[in-house]
């Protein structure tokens, strides 16, 4: 299920670009956006229910897709480090730009995949729903933060001490980007 998620994602991301470079390429953006992550880890065996937390930073870079004045596409590919997972994210959001000042509201799903954890994961990937507000700072930096909630449950072996159980992440971004020149400039 998870797999055909991602591969979905990759779809739409790829189609969407190809998309947006006979409509109004000027208007689509790349850029680089970094910052912090907290991570609310939930768990549950046999009925008992625990939860941990984690914080940590995490990088990537994005594409902000024109569709109209007030829409655009923001798919983006993130590595953060939380505690001791190395986790991808892959955000598709949706945002919608509220009046002339620079605020929008973003809604989506995003793809995460533990990299390299030591945790006897047997799922390594999970599906998040997510919200999140942004800013223009200036036409090329921007803030916004993001909380996401894992749909998907994951199975592990040992996990925390806690033999065979199922576990989720949720998480809250926030973070700093910078857009860089219309697309168009750049090839």
């Amino acid at each position: 299920m998870s797999r055909i998620a991602l591969f979905i994602l990759i779809i739409l991301v790829s189609s969407s670009i190809a998309d947006a470079q006979t409509r109004r390429s000027k208007d689509t953006k790349v850029g680089f956006i970094g910052g912090y992550v907290y991570a609310e880890v939930n768990g549950e065996k046999d009925n008992a229910k625990w939860n941990d937390y984690g914080s940590g930073v995490y990088a990537g870079t994005f594409v902000d897709i024109y569709i109209t004045e007030k829409f655009h596409l923001q798919p983006a590919a993130n590595f953060a480090y939380v505690n001791d997972f190395n986790i991808v994210y892959l955000p598709l959001m949706l945002k919608y730009q509220i009046g002339d000042r620079g605020f929008n509201v973003q809604a989506g799903t995003q793809v995460t995949y533990l990299l390299g954890s030591n945790t006897g994961t047997k799922d390594q990937f999970g599906w998040e729903l997510g919200a999140g507000l942004g800013m223009d700072i200036t036409k090329s930096i921007f803030i916004q933060g993001r909380y996401t909630y894992e749909v998907s449950r994951r199975k592990v072996d040992d996990f925390l001490g806690q033999p065979s159980q199922d576990f989720k992440f949720n998480n809250i971004m926030i973070g700093i980007g910078y857009r860089l020149s219309p697309v168009d400039r750049l090839w």
